[in-house]
């Protein structure tokens, strides 16, 4: 529509160029193979007196066509046939461009002067680019539409350059992503796109008939798009052909627009063909991508950027056959060959619907020997220490790094030293520990763990934790550790109330299948009285410490889980339902050192649940019930939070050891409304600033046996009376919160108020709760 355009092709043997339009002379220009090239044509018109044509505006047709593609939809979208199962090969190339101007440095130069001669220069942007990573796959998806389920199983695998667990997997996870139009939106690197083709379409774009072919003998639509003003959502522009008997897609090119609220993507480019099986079926053929990840989204040109270049080609779809049995209880949804890391270049050579370029498979040797480079190793070991905090040299790591210093109310000034082994030690067992010392309370800290895996696939690992420490009861799963810096240099006055704790843990997690995981397992702890944080009996009597050994079960219930599998670790990244935990945990007395006996049962509901274009909700439900008479450091200590740092899994303004539940529910909600309706103010828009709405709810009781309030009459049968200030929620117990996101792409500020709670008594006066309001500071990698 504008002019521009992008052509690609592997045939070297085309020399010109040819551009012709009606009313205007065609021109051709020549061009030069194998290489990037800007071309620019300017036509004359034609002589030929055309008479004058009047046009008026009638989008009807355009509507009714429309109108067809939604009606016909469940068709044409492969994911709404019935099963099938096919052959993907998938390519996948990442490159740093402006990088000889970035790693001029003579250090480099020296150690990676010879990399400079596998340079080439971007087919989409122009750009000269260095390639530091290919990957190649071979697969097979099936796919099943009732119940929906989707497996792929790599069948041959290689990958040359970055190949960390852990390093860069969000960005080169996502590029796997499967963009189908058919949807009402894309999910590219967890953002919400409206699709062109999606059934509220014309809120989002403009459509323009522009023009009508025959391909292949049939006819076809070209349609044009452009995002409607005012639409503050991430949004396409670009064209796409629909042929006119079937009202399919068969090809469609989008850009991402450059003023779109998404952070580190200057670029976004997906090319998609779809192609006629059996004379009647529509099923994908090609299917490429183009991403530049940037640290800024203006001018890049002076700073190193990341591109991302992935090419999938689908082939031999077979419609006859229902999924097999075994390989829909198998596990994981994407599944990897024992031996699909080493098949040969003849193996290679027939899977690839064509060949690599010479440049391609350069590549493979051009990272063979950056990896024989020691500065090499040590920019890598530097990188890999910011990622997963642990220093590795040889068979050993030293870390984490954030926890080396802090400080705290207790200890003063902390020194903390930890090392554990490396996957150079084994890839089966990893010995860690650490030891920390107080300058204020002058003692020692330690810790030992062993972590022994039994398979990866399915999980299947063993962990022993030793320890004796401070811990801050009533702390969330989300917070930093005690002994982090952040949690130091952010802590609230007075917030901190941490207690000596001895724990031996020994737990074994165990997947049965991708979504039901189990983990058993029993703890030993004893938690020690100090100043900050008293255990007195009702008749006055100091108890030095108390004791349980615990006895628990996890049940985890997902489905449609994405999970990425480490050596060690095992992260559950996306699913777009929601997804279960039951946790029963049980403390029979007369078991080793256990002073009391109790069952504790709790059940939680997580819930990303996305509501685009008005961006997403994360959702958390909690409920619980302790049955026996238990002191309070084993009651449920409702989560506080004692820094000033965002804790999206502790009520903001509720201080540690403030309330204290026997039976219990609470509900966490955070809106991310993703720019919905900043991004329609003029002045505010560019800042791609995002909004966040928050509400937080508790609610328990206290039976009279566990009921430790100081001054109440049921205080006399409590086990330990609880310590100044702590009281429970028999009145709900709600605070609500505004904030805004994606300061700078990284920073987030939130306010918080109390809306119950706002009074308490203490001996008998009626003060003011010192948390009525806060601010948060938090930080978030989000695209």
């Amino acid at each position: 529509m504008d002019g521009y355009y992008t052509l690609e092709t592997r045939d070297t043997t085309m020399t010109l160029l040819r551009a012709e339009i009606l009313g205007y002379d065609p021109k051709e220009q020549k061009i030069k193979p194998r290489s990037f090239q800007e071309v620019n044509f300017s036509l004359e018109l034609s002589t030929n007196n055309i008479a004058a044509a009047v046009v008026k505006p009638d989008n009807r047709y355009l509507k009714w066509i429309l109108s067809q593609i939604d009606e016909k939809r469940k068709d044409n979208d492969p994911e709404r046939k019935e099963a099938w199962q096919c052959d993907v090969y998938n390519k996948m190339e990442i490159d740093l461009t402006n990088a000889s101007e970035n790693l001029n440095l003579r250090l480099i130069k020296k150690n990676f002067g010879f990399v400079f001669d596998y340079m080439d220069t971007s087919v989409v942007s122009g750009k000269a680019f260095l390639p530091i990573m290919i990957s190649e796959t071979v697969a097979k998806r099936y796919h099943r539409n009732d119940p929906t389920l989707d497996k792929e199983v790599i069948e041959a695998s290689r990958i040359s350059g970055i190949n960390d667990e852990n390093f860069l997997s969000q960005f080169t996870g996502s590029l796997h992503l499967k963009t189908n139009f058919y949807r009402n939106f894309i999910n590219a690197f967890n953002v919400e796109i409206p699709s062109p083709l999606s059934t509220n379409g014309e809120l989002y774009y403009n459509y323009y008939l522009i023009d009508s072919l025959h391909i292949d003998g049939r006819k076809t639509w070209k349609i044009r798009f452009h995002p409607k003003k005012l639409v503050s959502s991430p949004v396409w522009d670009g064209e796409m052909s629909i042929d006119s008997a079937d009202f399919a897609l068969r090809e469609i090119h989008v850009r991402l627009t450059k003023d779109s609220n998404v952070n580190w993507i200057k670029d976004l480019v997906v090319d998609q063909e779809h192609k006629m099986v059996n004379d009647s079926t529509w099923f994908w053929g090609d299917d490429r991508m183009y991403v530049d990840f940037s640290p800024i989204m203006n001018d890049s040109t002076k700073i190193m950027t990341i591109i991302g270049n992935r090419t999938m080609h689908y082939s031999n779809p077979d419609f006859s056959k229902a999924l097999r049995k075994d390989i829909a209880d198998a596990g994981d949804n994407v599944m990897v060959k024992k031996d699909a890391g080493g098949k040969d270049e003849d193996y290679w050579q027939g899977a690839r619907p064509y060949s690599l370029s010479t440049r391609e498979q350069n590549i493979y040797n051009m990272v063979d020997s950056i990896k024989n480079v020691p500065i090499y190793r040590d920019m890598y070991s530097l990188i890999a220490t910011f990622v997963n905090g642990y220093y590795d040299i040889g068979k050993f790591g030293y870390g984490p790094v954030a926890n080396a210093i802090s400080f705290n109310t207790i200890e003063g000034v902390r020194l903390y030293y930890g090392m554990r082994t490396s996957n150079e030690f084994s890839r089966k067992l990893r010995i860690g520990g650490y030891v920390a010392y107080g300058f204020k309370d002058k003692a020692f800290k330690g810790g030992a763990k062993f972590e022994y895996m039994f398979s990866t696939q399915p999980w299947r690992k063993l962990t022993v934790n030793l320890k004796r420490d401070l811990v801050q009861l009533g702390r969330s799963s989300n917070a930093f550790s005690e002994s982090n810096i952040m949690s130091s240099m952010l802590a609230k006055g007075g917030g901190q109330r941490r207690s000596p704790v001895t724990e031996l843990s020994i737990a074994y997690d165990h997947e049965w299948s991708p979504g039901f995981n189990n983990t058993i397992g029993i703890d030993a702890r004893r938690v020690f009285s100090n100043r900050y944080v008293p255990m007195i009996r009702p008749d006055g009597e100091l108890v030095q410490s108390v004791a349980a050994t615990i006895l628990r079960y996890r049940a985890r219930f997902s489905w449609d889980e994405t999970v990425t599998r480490g050596t060690f670790e095992k992260s559950y990244v996306h699913t777009k339902y929601p997804y279960l935990t039951f946790d029963i945990m049980a403390s029979p007395k007369g078991i080793a050192h256990n002073d009391f006996s109790f069952l504790r049962a709790e059940a939680t509901l997580d819930w990303r649940l996305a509501l685009p274009p008005a961006g997403y909700s994360l959702i958390r439900l909690n409920a619980g019930k302790i049955q026996g008479r238990v002191p309070y450091p084993f009651l449920k200590l409702h989560e506080g939070n004692g820094t000033y740092f965002l804790d999206k899994g502790a009520f903001a303004c509720m201080e540690f050891y403030e309330f204290a539940s026997d039976s219990w529910a609470t509900l966490f909600v955070e809106h991310n409304f993703g720019g919905f309706f900043l991004g329609k103010v003029p002045l505010l828009r560019k800042l791609n600033l995002r909004e966040v709405a928050t509400f937080k709810a508790a609610y328990g009781t206290l039976s009279d046996r566990n009921n430790g309030i100081v001054g109440t009459e049921a205080s006399k049968d409590a086990a330990l009376l609880f310590p100044k200030g702590m009281s429970s929620l028999e009145k709900p117990y709600v605070e609500m919160g505004v904030g805004i996101s994606n300061i700078l792409r990284l920073f987030r500020v939130d306010a918080f108020w109390r809306m119950t709670h706002r009074y308490k008594e203490v001996e008998g006066v009626r003060e003011k709760s010192p948390n009525c309001f806060v601010v948060n500071l938090g930080m978030e990698f989000k695209f």
